[in-house]
């Protein structure tokens, strides 16, 4: 073979490789073709997440179904609210327009309590108060790992990592005389361990608000 025709070989087997085809011809064997490319879904993220870290939840007695309520009131006349909250439970006022309650003996940082919030001057139909409040927890930077439980026309129920402690939170906003305006924001927070003495005491606390009729 002269060098021209050794030189012509070559090219074909190099061209042959570089197209899929050469290796196959010269051995007898059928051509390989890749066609309708799709992606191929990743198993693993693209980039690291970082792990959610998690804390103990503090040693705090859990809270029970069946706990004793009583008839509170918070608000002023016409803009006031009935409502039951756990007896002996010790109530604050950390800022106007808001109160909340805390097991004995009193507030206990991680643990669970009741917040009730006057919120009739925003004006705002329940529906968009419900999406302004999720949309707000998932961007929260002190929230991680955000999971939506469920969801009805009035609230939510929701669980998180807040500070580095697992927290499940129930809100409802409630209406006053037949509007769909919200009058009043409910919120039950607490452990993972309080969550079926959560579901008790909220039902019961939403059931049993009164606000006032008109207002």
């Amino acid at each position: 073979m002269g060098k021209r025709a050794g030189a012509v070989v070559l090219a074909l087997v190099a061209l042959g490789a570089a197209g899929g085809y050469a290796f196959g011809t010269l051995r007898g064997q059928e051509t390989v073709t890749f066609t309708d490319a799709t992606p191929i879904v990743a198993v693993s993220p693209s980039h690291p997440v970082d792990p959610v870290e998690v804390l103990p939840d503090p040693d705090f007695p859990v809270l029970r179904p069946g706990l004793d309520v009583e008839p509170a009131r918070v608000g002023t006349e016409p803009f006031d609210l009935s409502l039951p909250v756990p007896e002996e439970w010790a109530q604050s006022s950390p800022t106007a327009g808001e109160w909340r309650w805390y097991p004995p003996p009193g507030q206990v940082l991680n643990t669970h309590f009741l917040r009730v919030r006057l919120i009739s001057n925003q004006h705002q139909p329940i529906a968009g108060d419900v999406d302004a409040r999720l949309a707000a927890l998932r961007a929260a930077d002190e929230v991680r790992d955000f999971t939506l439980v469920s969801r009805t026309a009035h609230g939510f129920v929701a669980e998180y990592v807040n500070d580095g402690y697992r927290r499940i939170a129930m809100e409802s906003y409630v209406a006053a005389g037949g509007s769909d305006t919200a009058f009043a924001w409910i919120a039950l927070v607490g452990r993972e361990s309080d969550r079926e003495g959560m579901a008790d005491l909220f039902d019961r606390v939403v059931a049993g608000v009164r606000a006032p009729a008109g207002s």
